[in-house]
Parts: structure tokens; C-alpha cells; sequence
């Protein structure tokens, strides 16, 4: 099932780290309108450090403005890069911090809803995708720790795998506890030569 696209931005706090000439009056302007609370600041930036809350950062991709980015804690949140060169030297900076979406200068409210709109549902994929990430590495460790402590118990239990596996499902079952709990338990105990504190018999 797809995601709902958000399209509300009503209510979220925007940093906005620019000089006024780079047509900064027309962005602060435009997400006003859109309901955004706008914090500014020049290049490099400085406030009240990380204590504030923001909901996604623009930046003058032609500027200072990655000193900012860089030294407070803004690479979490959606970067929108306000560009106004095409040069590759320049475009990488905002390719190497990951923007997620762009405006071009000079700046005119038309475009600044549609690089909202895209920054924030690809930040939030990329959310999604990297707890998908966690829940899946986290599922391979547990998978791993099983595995692992089916062969000691193989080993020191003289049990088959389908045997082991039934007794750490068992023991976990009557212990409350998840599966790859029962086999770190299992694997501290076998380290201390205390498997057999187990009492581990072949189910049935």
C-alpha cells in the first residue's frame, strides 16, 4: 500500500540560512504564507544551538552555508539547496549532503510549494527505508545468535539442529523471553562451560 504524500506543512519550524540578496525575502515571504514558522540566519549561522527544534533547513547552496550544516546537527532533517550556479563545484556540495530537493535563483514563490512537497516526502522515504534497514539487520543479528547457539548446543548437547531449535523455541516460550535472548543466554552459558546448568534434554 502506498504511502499518503504529504502536503501540509502547516505548523513546521524552517531554518532558513541565507544572505538577503540571494532572494531570501521571497522565500520567507512564501513559507509564511505556507504556514511555516521561519527561523533565518546568514551564512555560517549561528543560534541557540541544538536545544531548538527545526523541521527541515534551506540553504544557499552558493554561500557559506555548509559550515552551518555541518556544525549544528542539520543533516538529520530535509535540506532544500536554494541554487543559483550550475557549476559541478558548487552542485556538489549539495549532492555530498544530500538535498533533497531544490530552488533555483532568483527566487520566486511559484517553485517554493513544489520543493517543499518533494523534500519532504523523500525525506521521509528515506526515513522509512533506513528503519526497514535497522529491522532487517537487527532480524539477520538474531538470526545469526540462533544459528550460533543451535551449534554449541549441537556440539556440547550431543542434540540434532531440528532438536536444538525446538529446545531454544521451548525455552523461550516458558522463559517469556525471544528466541535470540534464550541463545545469547545459551552462548553466555556455554562460554562458562555452564550449558549444562540448562538442564537440556531432546524434546519430545
Amino acid at each position: 500500500m502506498s504511502k499518503a504524500i504529504l502536503k501540509n506543512f502547516r505548523g513546521l519550524r524552517a531554518l532558513v540560512i541565507m544572505n538577503p540578496e540571494a532572494g531570501r525575502d521571497t522565500l520567507e515571504r512564501t513559507l509564511g504564507k505556507l504556514g511555516l514558522e521561519v527561523i533565518v540566519v546568514q551564512p555560517p549561522g549561528a543560534w541557540g544551538g541544538p536545544r531548538e527544534r527545526f523541521d527541515l533547513v534551506l540553504f544557499d547552496a552558493d554561500s557559506d552555508a555548509y559550515t552551518a550544516l555541518d556544525g549544528a546537527g542539520l543533516l538529520g532533517l530535509p535540506l532544500i539547496a536554494v541554487i543559483g550556479s550550475e557549476a559541478p563545484s558548487q552542485l556538489a556540495g549539495a549532492v555530498r549532503h544530500r538535498a533533497a530537493s531544490h530552488i533555483l535563483k532568483p527566487v520566486r514563490s511559484s517553485g517554493i510549494f513544489t520543493a517543499l512537497l518533494l523534500a519532504m516526502n523523500e525525506h521521509a522515504a528515506r526515513m522509512r527505508q533506513h528503519q526497514e534497514t535497522l529491522a532487517l539487520r537487527r532480524r539477520l543479528a538474531g538470526r545469526r545468535v540462533v544459528m550460533k547457539a543451535i551449534l554449541e548446543l549441537i556440539s556440547h548437547c550431543s542434540l540434532t539442529e531440528d532438536d536444538a531449535y525446538e529446545w531454544l523455541r521451548r525455552e523461550a516460550m516458558e522463559r517469556r523471553i525471544p528466541m535470540e535472548d534464550m541463545a545469547r543466554y545459551t552462548l553466555e552459558l556455554s562460554t562458562k562451560s555452564g550449558v549444562k546448568q540448562l538442564r537440556v534434554t531432546r524434546p519430545g
